[in-house]
């Protein structure tokens, strides 16, 4: 009967200690720590910046959605990374996550030109592959590779806005007054060219020496370009993809009256 009731004794102990290890576990992951980015703002001149607008632009194929991020009390912006917080933070895409291509962050100040980061392969991913870090990239050469569950805080740039412009012209290079140009922010475009999900900047028509002003922005720009009537050929508009350079204040857009439909000026991401 000892004998009996000492095993009985062997065996609970074995059993609560099996439960506790995996009550300790189950607690760690539950209690994994987050991984988070912070972004504070500044100025060229280290000045503070007070972001009115941050937002997650996300493209799945020909699919964008936009994600409003909360701006803090400090006027700074934290961004969860994991696929966890997307998943339940982003009602659009809990079927479209595990295929999300890329991510943008997108950042606007009163009296700065907007800024937009490069593509995100954001973790948890397939387009993230490793799963275990996250690339981040601003303008004028802020990167960081946050690794899972790091906190990491980060300084934007903004700068002042310059005059910028498309000077429109044929396949010869002549001016074409008259026509008609709106612009956009660029997320993604369907085989056809038609834009999905771009904010539209603004419209307006080429003067005499074929230019036209558009809004300056650290980001990549959609020109919907409507193609005048000549010599009896039909009007019709073509997409041009383009991201200015920091140096460039006007970016050359060639008509042919016969071209095609969409025309890139950079590498579309």
């Amino acid at each position: 009967m000892r004998t009996r009731f000492l095993g009985f004794l062997k065996l609970a102990g074995i059993c609560l200690f099996l439960f506790a290890v995996s009550f300790l576990a189950g607690t760690r992951i539950l209690c994994a720590d987050p991984t988070l980015l912070h972004l504070d703002f500044q100025d060229g001149q280290g000045g503070k910046v007070h972001v009115s607008h941050a937002k997650l632009v996300l493209v799945v194929d020909n699919y964008v959605d936009k994600k409003y991020l909360p701006i803090g009390a400090d006027g700074g912006v934290d961004i969860p990374l994991d696929a966890s917080w997307l998943r339940a933070n982003w009602p659009g895409g809990k079927n479209r996550i595990k295929n999300l291509e890329r991510v943008y962050i997108f950042l606007k100040a009163p009296g700065y030109a907007a800024v937009c980061s490069d593509p995100i392969h954001w973790m948890g991913t397939e387009s993230d592959g490793t799963e275990k870090n996250v690339v981040i990239t601003f303008p004028r050469g802020k990167t960081a590779a946050i690794s899972k569950g790091d906190k990491f805080s980060m300084t934007v740039s903004f700068r002042k806005p310059v005059d910028r412009s498309v000077k429109v012209s044929d396949g010869k290079g002549h001016p074409l007054p008259g026509v008609l140009v709106k612009s956009f922010v660029y997320w993604s475009k369907t085989d056809k060219g038609a834009l999905n999900g771009a904010d539209f900047l603004g419209v307006g028509t080429s003067d005499a020496d074929g230019k036209v002003p558009v809004i300056d922005g650290d980001f990549t720009y959609a020109l919907q370009v409507t193609r005048p009537e000549v010599d009896g050929k039909a009007s019709g508009t073509i997409l041009v993809v383009k991201k200015f350079e920091d140096k460039d204040q006007e970016a050359p857009v060639a008509v042919p009256t016969d071209g095609p439909t969409v025309i890139d000026m950079q590498k579309a991401q």
